[in-house]
């Protein structure tokens, strides 16, 4: 009887602390790394590619309870990750946008795991309290990473771009552009031209503005449902 507690026990610690160690890291990612480091320089490339893949294994591990989501995150995180760092073994320019596309492919479905894990019944867990946080994080992320994408595919999408030098805005500019979009800020230093850029912004800050009031509410009511707040999620 003591072994299957056992397990259920490491099971969940591994949930809150692998959501915890995703959320810490997209906070690097996000608020710590871009701003930090000169943009091009091969210390901030790599340790973009080493966040990156961190992020999608603490990833994998915080929904390892769902089994058929785990599958196909696991599957989609393995070939992102190793485009990746193949990308490294060949030319730079050889791959244009190849390295973007499987990285929003890959964290895209991981926001939609969480996103289940998050809004599915059950008890009003810590880890899934934590998910609510790393998922409003990771959308802004995954929605940079589209932006970056645009700007590749189309040219001349975003205005307000440093014009200076024939080649994409570097990725701290994507990032800072989706959160200041998701939080509806709109400083309007830089602003998107292009059809689907503008398409991605009217929908990030459509989002930025229901996603708060949809998480409170929906935690609200599991809680008053009486699931009320535990350690473990059946």
């Amino acid at each position: 009887m003591k072994s299957p507690q056992w397990w259920r026990y490491r099971s969940v610690r591994l949930r809150i602390g692998s959501m915890a160690v995703l959320l810490i890291l997209l906070v690097i990612n996000v608020f710590v790394m871009p701003f930090s480091l000169a943009p091009e320089s091969l210390v901030s490339r790599i340790l973009r590619d080493v966040l990156l893949t961190l992020i999608l294994l603490t990833g994998v591990a915080a929904v390892s309870d769902r089994r058929m989501q785990f599958a196909v995150i696991t599957a989609v995180a393995a070939v992102a990750i190793v485009v990746r760092w193949l990308a490294w073994l060949v030319p730079e320019g050889a791959m244009p946008g190849v390295t973007d596309e499987t990285a929003l492919v890959s964290l895209g479905i991981l926001g939609a795991v969480i996103g289940i894990k998050v809004f599915s019944g059950g008890t009003v867990t810590f880890d899934r309290i934590l998910g609510a946080v790393a998922l409003y994080i990771l959308i802004g992320v995954v929605w940079a990473e589209a932006y970056e994408l645009v700007s590749v595919r189309i040219g001349e999408a975003f205005t307000g771009m440093d014009e200076h030098a024939n080649r994409p805005a570097d990725h701290a500019t994507w990032i800072y552009f989706s959160f200041v979009t998701l939080t509806t800020v709109g400083f309007g230093d830089v602003t998107p031209l292009a059809p689907a850029a503008r398409s991605l912004a009217i929908l990030e800050a459509l989002i930025g503005q229901l996603y708060p009031a949809i998480v409170l509410a929906r935690l609200v009511s599991l809680h008053a449902a009486g699931g009320g707040s535990g350690e473990a999620q059946d």
